[in-house]
């Protein structure tokens, strides 16, 4: 009988396959593979369409079949990461109890999105390309309406006007940006004392404490 050969060690790249070695039965999504995991490692600054071939075993030409030009790559990579992103948020919220463990829940789904799919954030968040496709700008959108959604059902008993929760929603996206950031960047973590699914409760937990008091103020 012969023997099963020994398991990969897993890694960042760890569903990469040898160059000319993948299943051309969807090009494009494989391309997207690619490019996914080639920003994890560099950045969307070093996204390379020659390279990209090299690694799938195809023409340069077979890209631009589906790729016009690196932009609408990147832009095809963060369009995936937002619909990901969003079903994570939403099937997070569900899963927990109504009110505020709800959002919590969405919180920690919003880091572990970022650090499982760290090529796909940062074509999301850190490209410097100005997307224009509608599609990207919808599903970026959809992402950000589940968070206020989210946001709206856990103060809805507190009075909260739908404004208030949308200028809300604004500060907890950037402070869940910024600690997704600085996890990614290695400076939260158990290393550092700190873990960034507390920081970014504790934080929530105060502007939410903020917001409500605000509106308490507001109707007396």
């Amino acid at each position: 009988m012969s023997r099963r050969p020994a398991p990969c060690p897993m890694g960042l790249f760890s569903f990469r396959k040898p160059e000319g070695s993948y299943h051309h039965g969807n090009l494009k999504e494989t391309l997207l593979d690619v490019a996914e995991a080639m920003i994890a490692e560099r950045g969307p600054a070093g996204l390379s369409l020659s390279e990209m071939a090299r690694m799938a075993g195809v023409s340069s030409a077979a890209i631009y079949r589906h790729y016009a030009d690196l932009d609408r790559l990147i832009g095809a990579v963060a369009r995936r990461g937002f619909e990901d992103f969003s079903a994570r948020l939403r099937g997070a919220g569900a899963a927990a109890s109504a009110g505020p463990a709800g959002f919590r829940a969405m919180g920690s789904a919003y880091l572990a999105f970022a650090r499982e799919r760290p090529g796909a954030y940062a074509a999301m968040f850190s490209s410097p390309i100005n997307h224009t496709d509608p599609e990207l700008v919808r599903a970026g959108q959809i992402a950000f309406d589940t968070l206020v959604g989210g946001l709206g059902t856990t103060l809805a008993p507190a009075g909260l006007r739908p404004a208030d929760c949308l200028g809300l929603a604004v500060k907890i996206w950037s402070l869940a940006h910024g600690v997704a950031t600085l996890t990614g960047a290695g400076r939260l973590g158990p290393e550092s004392g700190v873990v960034p699914e507390t920081v970014l409760d504790e934080g929530v937990s105060a502007m939410i404490g903020a917001a409500v008091q605000a509106a308490k103020t507001r109707v007396a």
